[in-house]
C-alpha cells in the first residue's frame, strides 16, 4: 500500500511546481504590460463583472482588494456600494489556508484595514464585529 501514497505524493509535488511555474510566468507577463493597458483591461473587466446578470441581481457581493500589480478593483467595490449592495472581502488566516470573508461597510472602510505582511489590506485578526458572508446567505464572487 505504500506506493500509492508515494504516487500521490509525487503528484502533489508536480502540481505545487506547476503552480510555481505558471505564477512565475504571470508575473512576467503583468510586469510586461503598462500601466495604461493595465488600467484599460481593468475598466473593460469590470464593465462585463457589472454587467453581468449575476452580479445585478446579487444583493451580496465577495471580491478581492486589489494589489498594485493586479485587476484593480475599485470601481467594482464602489458599484457595489452605489447599488446597496453588501460587500465582502477575504481576511486570510497566517500560516493557513483559511480565509474568511468579512463584510466592509462602506468603500470608505478600506483605509480602516490592516495590511499585513503580504502588503494586503485586510480586516485585522481582532476584529469580530464584521459580519461574515457565509452567516447570512448566499454571495455572488466574480473569478476575475
Amino acid at each position: 500500500m505504500e506506493a500509492p501514497a508515494a504516487g500521490g505524493e509525487m503528484a502533489a509535488a508536480a502540481l505545487r511546481a506547476a503552480k510555481r511555474a505558471l505564477r512565475g510566468e504571470l508575473r512576467q507577463r503583468l510586469r510586461a504590460l503598462g500601466a495604461a493597458e493595465k488600467q484599460r483591461q481593468s475598466r473593460l473587466l469590470g464593465r462585463k463583472v457589472i454587467g453581468h446578470p449575476k452580479y445585478q441581481e446579487s444583493k451580496r457581493i465577495a471580491i478581492f482588494l486589489s494589489m498594485p500589480d493586479e485587476i484593480q478593483t475599485e470601481e467594482i467595490i464602489k458599484d457595489i456600494f452605489k447599488q446597496g449592495k453588501e460587500c465582502f472581502i477575504p481576511r486570510y488566516k497566517p500560516h493557513s489556508n483559511h480565509m474568511d470573508m468579512l463584510k466592509l461597510s462602506s468603500a470608505e472602510d478600506i483605509s480602516s484595514l490592516t495590511l499585513t505582511s503580504w502588503n494586503i489590506l485586510q480586516p485585522s485578526d481582532d476584529d469580530s464585529v464584521r459580519e461574515e458572508a457565509l452567516a447570512g446567505g448566499e454571495y455572488f464572487l466574480p473569478t476575475l
